[in-house]
């Protein structure tokens, strides 16, 4: 597809999501099309949800792992409004900086979400964001996870009256 795409980084974190939402919206108002890629980084990368990466490893062959998270990221691209046809969603193995570059090379745009993890899980993990800053050819964007609605601290809904 070349220039004519926006490649947008995509796991199930909270950012990611952010990111795929604000790629699609930018995707729809430019008529350019939307290809999600998602990295398996093995055996780093297994932490599906709802699974435990080390006994993952023990009990699950790489393909099952691989099955686990193709439908926990299949299920977040789902999420999207009204996709396109021409938008799709791609599977990828490595480590995740290069690749998103590798891919986005003659895209109009590489999107990913800013990193969640800080302090020592950054510093086992690497920045994804920074490699893709270092050293993609297109314009690159990240995006912020959405804020989570902040919790009614108000007095009436802390103390409910207690029916009697």
């Amino acid at each position: 597809m070349g220039h004519r795409e926006i490649v947008v980084g995509l796991d199930d974190s909270r950012s990611a999501r952010s990111a795929l939402r604000w790629a699609a919206d930018y995707a729809r108002r430019t008529g350019l099309a939307l290809r999600a890629v998602h990295v398996l980084s093995w055996p780093l990368g297994v932490t599906a949800p709802g699974y435990d990466g080390k006994e993952a490893m023990r009990h699950l062959s790489f393909e099952e792992v691989d099955a686990i998270y193709r439908a926990s990221i299949t299920a977040v691209f789902d999420e999207l409004d009204h996709p396109r046809p021409d938008w799709l969603i791609q599977f990828a193995r490595g480590d995740a900086g290069a690749v998103l570059v590798r891919q986005s090379q003659d895209a109009s745009l590489l999107v990913i979400g800013t990193p969640e993890h800080v302090g020592l899980g950054r510093l086992i993990a690497g920045s994804v964001g920074h490699y893709c800053l270092s050293h993609a050819t297109c314009p690159f964007v990240a995006v912020p996870a959405a804020p989570q609605p902040a919790p009614d601290t108000s007095a009436q809904a802390i103390f409910q009256p207690i029916a009697n």
